[in-house]
């Protein structure tokens, strides 16, 4: 957990934990702008100019973090008409919205042609029902499965048996590949197919795969977006992600896109929460925090342990962490201290930057964390404040 912690906040832009998580109101989801600029600019670098970036919505969606991004992005991706209709509000016209999704509503379809510029359909029977919508208005793709896994864990597979994403590779014979460029007009693929990796030599395999199998397709597109899953460990190997690129680009003369989420959010960001009451349970310290699983939905759905700031492997003190909802589930899970804990001691929960606040509810009525910035100059700045407003108006309070 100490090694987490040094990781995270070492950079141009040093989140001072200390400091910060006695200046906000708790719970607080606090994004540093500073750390997402870095991580938005080691990509790009790595990169170069052979690769065109986006930033995928559904990993964080704060509208003040995405116009920060906007200018040093290429675009954004998306996967439901909300999210595109926010991308191109910020992005208005100095960058492309993309979308995949798995199944397109026919009363929104119309309102994401005028919105998106890229848009890729998830089956051969959706683009059959709506390509004419999409006919000479924006470039249409599909997302291929390219049935190559590289996870155990089924949850987290796109690639996973029977799954729901993308075309299957099997179902492409050399007729369907004709056909898709010569009838559906179809000007690029979308693929996504790993999850947390950071070996980019899974890219490299699954780019050489589609090459073999669909090689008749490729050589008619114009693009290819290779999706995200990846992380940009700096010490890890990337030439694997530099060789799909060049691969794609040498052999296709396609554009390429790369849309990491995670990899530029997940270590920009924490959530603060105070303990509010501290009471035994069958011989065990309970400490109940301000805060739950359900604002970090994560924990609960696939038992992912958050790292802390405060917390010592060898710690004298020893509590199990409980979020203040009624579910009996609501635990993040036993931490070891240096210092006992008390009433409104400070608790910080690190790399939490992705899939957090984006999947949090008011479960219980329990109300969001507030939103603040770490700005680049060293402020702290409150940029939401949520309140019983949000909860009637869901509920269908006038």
């Amino acid at each position: 957990m100490l090694g987490m912690k040094e990781y995270l906040w070492v950079g141009s832009s040093e989140m001072p934990l200390n400091d910060i998580k006695f200046a906000v109101e708790t719970p607080a989801f606090v994004y540093d702008e500073g750390r997402i600029v870095k991580a938005i600019n080691d990509v790009r670098k790595l990169i170069g100019k052979n690769c065109q970036l986006l930033f995928p919505l559904k990993s964080f969606a704060i509208v003040d973090g995405l116009y920060l991004m906007a200018p040093l992005v290429d675009g954004f991706s998306c996967s439901s008409l909300f999210e595109s209709i926010l991308a191109r509000d910020v992005l208005r016209n100095a960058g492309a919205v993309h979308i995949t999704t798995p199944g397109y509503r026919p009363d929104e379809i119309d309102d994401i042609v005028n919105i998106c510029d890229y848009i890729s359909f998830n089956s051969l029977s959706q683009l059959e029902r709506f390509w004419q919508n999409v006919k000479d208005r924006a470039d249409c793709g599909i997302r291929v499965n390219p049935q190559v896994s590289f996870l155990d864990d089924d949850r987290y597979d796109p690639c996973r048996k029977c799954s729901k994403l993308g075309v299957p590779l099997s179902c492409l014979s050399e007729m369907q590949q004709d056909e898709l460029t010569k009838h559906y007009n179809i000007s690029g693929i979308h693929f996504h197919t790993n999850c947390d990796s950071e070996d980019f030599g899974q890219l490299l395999t699954t780019v050489e795969h589609l090459d073999r199998h669909i090689s008749r397709l490729m050589s008619t597109l114009s693009w290819v977006n290779i999706g995200g899953g990846y992380l940009l460990n700096p010490f890890a190997d990337s030439s694997g992600l530099i060789e799909s690129i060049d691969r794609l680009r040498n052999r296709y003369g396609v554009d390429v896109f790369f849309e990491p989420g995670k990899a530029i959010v997940g270590n920009a960001a924490c959530l603060v929460a105070s303990v509010i009451d501290v009471f035994k349970s069958d011989g065990r310290e309970i400490a109940i925090l301000d805060t739950t699983v359900n604002h970090m939905p994560e924990v609960f759905e696939y038992q992912l342990r958050p790292h802390i700031y405060e917390g010592a492997s060898n710690g004298k003190y020893c509590y199990i962490l409980a979020g203040c909802s009624c579910l009996a589930g609501d635990v993040f899970g036993e931490y070891h201290f240096d210092e006992p804990l008390e009433l409104d001691s400070r608790i910080v929960f690190l790399n939490i930057g992705a899939y957090s606040l984006v999947k949090a509810h008011m479960f219980n009525g329990i109300n969001l964390p507030n939103i603040y910035t770490f700005t680049e100059e060293g402020r702290v700045i409150l940029k939401k404040k949520f309140g019983y407003e949000e909860f009637a108006l869901r509920y269908g309070e006038n």
